[in-house]
């Protein structure tokens, strides 16, 4: 038993050392970095999309309500009464302006275009951004994405589908 104990304190040592290595070269790295270079971007963890996004000030915790990928719509144009992206970025080395745009993917049209900035009080920080919409105006069925960028650079984007209603006969 008390060999399994010295082996599992190894362990975890072993463990919190190389947490602290890492976190020691990522520092660093962001010191020696020229934020005008690809580099310095945040990194993307997630883009989600759903029906809201609530906001727990007591935890902190948010909770994606909602999740989708499609959307079935009765007509078009249609507008989606609400509707909310949520992104979380890490590496985020100094304030970055940011752009979300809703485009087509049919004929790469941007439909909605919002701008903004973020920043982190270290770049080992997790910064969740949502972005809550009422009346969407989506113009015909097809395929769209949310994308994110920075500067000339994307983030990342998140496609999803919207579908018209199959009308029953009767």
């Amino acid at each position: 038993m008390a060999g399994m104990i010295a082996w599992t304190r190894h362990r975890l040592a072993s463990a919190r050392k190389l947490a602290y290595d890492r976190t020691a070269r990522l520092f660093a790295r962001e010191r020696k970095m020229d934020h005008s270079s690809p580099a310095a971007l945040p990194t993307l963890i997630s883009l989600l999309l759903c029906d809201q996004v609530i906001d727990d000030r007591m935890t902190n915790k948010k909770s994606a309500i909602g999740l989708f990928n499609t959307i079935v719509v009765n007509s078009t144009p249609a507008r989606l009464p609400h509707l909310a992206v949520m992104a979380t970025l890490t590496e985020i080395g100094s304030r970055t302006p940011l752009e979300l745009r809703l485009v087509s993917d049919a004929d790469n049209d941007t439909l909605i275009s919002t701008h903004g900035a973020v920043e982190a009080p270290n770049p080992l920080a997790m910064v969740d951004l949502v972005f809550a919409m009422q009346g969407v105006q989506i113009p015909r069925p097809g395929q769209y994405a949310f994308e994110l960028h920075a500067g000339d650079h994307i983030l990342g984007r998140r496609r999803f589908h919207v579908l018209r209603a199959q009308r029953k006969e009767q």
